[in-house]
């Protein structure tokens, strides 16, 4: 087991504000920005994955573009006429495998995004924030294609429950990450139908869980920047707790963040990290079964990986139970999602042929599901 690492600072920013989950364009073949969704149902059986991105940074597009403009000079400002490559992803997961994972990718073209209020869209895809009577939240459309010429369209209410707890927007800095934790806690209701190639819906689903909503953006290269980034949360009856471990390739020290969310109110916390157990998935990711962060105050989590729901050769994807203990002495015990990325091999263009397979193009779906 390794020793727990001292509570150190960083300059990673953090923001938690809907006026802010808005784009924020930036010139360049590196810059990125992300929407990210994910929820789990009433009975825990089902997840939901929604992610909606200006620069798909999974994408061989987007890391050869990248690495042909790591150089200075001329080559550096060529950089800023090499076109983005939106994406979006939908991932339903039923018994903690995934069911219809649809990874689409389109042309510059068909992104279009506001500066001033939460929307996207990507081809016929869109999210918007939306106020209602009974709430304000997101309206999330996706049309997109699945392997073997099959379609999927789905309509989902992310209705926030515990949001907005740093109103103000602000600007993210060119030369660090900057995560905006939008809503730790939403109402979630949906619903999904899968068509064949003949246009003949083959499929619906239903759901309704609990789900969680944050931002991401950064004006540097994955894989350049990014070393390690293990990151989750988890819905108690009276608490939210989202975990947050970010580790650069530099010598800035690791972001270790706890952030719990009770009683209307949200308490952010630089913790000591311990991860044990240390194992390799079928793709050869090394990561911790196990971890805990800890705070000066003495709030806990503690982390249990319980099953991989998703992978490839750069992310995980883990149902992990989760065990937050509060100073009022009352362990609180539940299954939530968490996610472990180690982009290193992005890097390596000879993989660019099997992580295509799982990338619809062209108005087409993946090859492989």
């Amino acid at each position: 087991m390794n020793e727990a690492k001292p509570v150190v600072k960083t300059s990673f920013s953090f923001n938690s504000s809907v006026a802010d989950d808005v784009w924020h364009p930036k010139d360049g073949a590196k810059s990125y920005e992300w929407w990210y969704f994910d929820a789990l149902s009433d009975d825990g059986k089902e997840s939901v994955v929604i992610i909606f991105l200006d620069n798909f940074v999974f994408s061989p597009r987007y890391n050869t573009a990248a690495q042909k403009n790591k150089s200075g000079g001329k080559k550096a400002d060529a950089s800023l006429q090499t076109p983005k490559t939106p994406a979006v992803v939908f991932v339903y997961y039923r018994d903690g495998k995934p069911v219809y994972r649809a990874i689409n990718e389109f042309p510059e073209s068909d992104f279009k995004a506001s500066f001033t209020q939460p929307e996207c869209h990507i081809g016929d895809n869109h999210l918007v924030f939306k106020s209602a009577p009974y709430g304000s939240g997101y309206l999330i459309a996706i049309n997109a294609k699945l392997s073997n010429n099959r379609r999927i369209e789905a309509l989902f209410e992310w209705l926030d429950i515990e949001s907005d707890f740093i109103p103000e927007a602000s600007e993210p800095s060119k030369s660090s990450h900057y995560w905006n934790l939008v809503a730790p806690r939403t109402d979630v209701s949906g619903r999904i139908s899968v068509y064949d190639k003949n246009s003949k819906e083959s499929d619906v689903k239903h759901f309704r869980g609990t789900g969680y909503h944050d931002h991401n953006i950064d004006n540097r290269w994955l894989p350049e920047t990014v070393r390690d980034w293990h990151w989750g949360r988890v819905h108690y009856a009276d608490a939210t707790a989202v975990f947050y471990r970010y580790c650069e390739t530099n010598d800035n020290p690791p972001t270790n963040k706890l952030l719990v969310v009770r009683d209307g109110l949200l308490t952010g916390r630089e913790c000591s990290y311990v991860e044990a157990e240390h194992t390799r998935d079928k793709f050869g990711i090394r990561y911790p079964k196990r971890l805990r962060f800890e705070s000066e105050d003495a709030v806990k989590l503690r982390i249990n990986h319980l099953q991989i729901i998703d992978s490839s050769f750069f992310y995980l994807r883990f149902l992990s139970e989760m065990t937050l203990s509060l100073r009022d002495g009352k362990p609180r015990k539940k299954v939530g999602i968490t996610e472990y990325l180690a982009p290193k091999t992005l890097r390596y263009r000879w993989l660019d042929w099997l992580i295509n397979m799982r990338i619809g193009r062209n108005g087409k779906g993946s090859f492989l599901p």
